[in-house]
């Protein structure tokens, strides 16, 4: 196969995998940019902002592939020509979910969810999929659970597709079905919870499973003008 020149923008434990396994392909040239502090390692480039992101993307020279895992950033459209194509990972099932903390979203809403490799395209997640996995998850599912799961079955899905994308094996197709978006807003307005507003067990589980991270959660009630946290914990009990 003929060396193909590829540069990968990534963050998180999600990345570092990602950059494993393409830096066990010898035909590849791969250059790194990330900007997360944690990414102690040789020959990764680390950017401090957006600014010094797109000054750097600018002095590029045309690539083959960008693959972008878990980056903040927009790539502006005028940049777009510095590579043939490129594939973002997401944690939902597109045109499901587009934007920011799908896997909350998916809890609180009862969305479809999984995880998508697509195009980047002028639109935030509006780009062709290349291909993507359906992940069932249940009431009682939490947005760790979830997103500790995406990160999984995404890199999974990288793995087994990306030489067949790379090779002209699989076609990128557009997005069909009903969309959502959720902006990094979105979210908020699930935080706070009224005393005297009743809720349904479920929904309320459900709430809280959406909005408690790694231990921490978001939900929060007043009472005579104090703020108190608010967090349930559910444990199956054993026969």
């Amino acid at each position: 196969m003929k060396k193909k020149i590829l540069l990968l923008i990534g963050n998180k434990n999600v990345g570092l995998k990602v950059i494993k396994k393409l830096r066990s392909y010898s035909f590849i040239d791969i250059e790194i940019l990330t900007c997360d502090k944690s990414f102690n390692k040789k020959k990764i480039l680390f950017l401090k902002n957006k600014k010094q992101f797109i000054s750097t993307l600018k002095n590029k020279k045309k690539i083959d592939f960008l693959i972008s895992v878990y980056w903040p950033w927009l790539i502006p459209k005028n940049l777009f020509s510095k590579f043939k194509s490129s594939i973002n990972f997401h944690p939902s099932y597109l045109p499901v979910a587009r934007g920011f903390y799908p896997h909350a979203h998916a809890i609180i809403k009862n969305l479809k969810w999984g995880v998508s490799l697509h195009e980047i395209s002028g639109g935030i997640d509006k780009g062709n999929v290349w291909c993507q996995k359906e992940i069932k998850f249940n009431e009682f599912s939490s947005s760790t659970s979830l997103y500790k799961k995406g990160e999984l079955e995404i890199v999974k899905l990288f793995n087994k597709n990306f030489i067949k994308i790379l090779t002209g094996k699989i076609k990128s197709k557009k997005q069909s079905g009903k969309s959502s978006y959720f902006n990094k807003k979105s979210i908020n307005k699930f935080d706070e919870l009224k005393l005297n507003k009743p809720y349904k067990l479920i929904d309320l589980i459900k709430l809280n499973n959406a909005r408690t991270f790694k231990n921490k959660s978001f939900n929060f009630f007043n009472y005579k003008n104090k703020k108190y946290s608010f967090n349930i914990k559910i444990k199956k009990i054993l026969n």
